[in-house]
């Protein structure tokens, strides 16, 4: 009986060309990446949050902090004169 290998295909593109790639990259640099703590009700709040609003962890954090910007906006942007 003969042994065939199989060729390893690898894993699957992600991109469907060159362009997109490089596209997927560019736009994830414009993002930072924030490791931290919060405590267990905080990150309770936070899953459910996400969970009603459909939306990610990610972005639970970014919309919570548009919405203190928009309320501490003299605060984080003092005018100087």
């Amino acid at each position: 009986m003969e042994e065939t290998k199989e060729k390893c295909v690898g894993r699957p593109r992600k991109h469907k060309d060159e362009k997109a790639r490089v596209r997927a990259w560019r736009q994830k640099q414009e993002r930072r990446r924030l490791d931290l703590y919060v405590d267990s009700s905080t990150s309770w709040r936070l899953d459910r949050l996400a969970k009603e609003w459909g939306c990610t962890l990610a972005a639970v954090v970014e919309r919570l902090t548009m919405e203190a910007d928009e309320k501490y906006e003299g605060l984080l942007f003092p005018e100087t004169e």
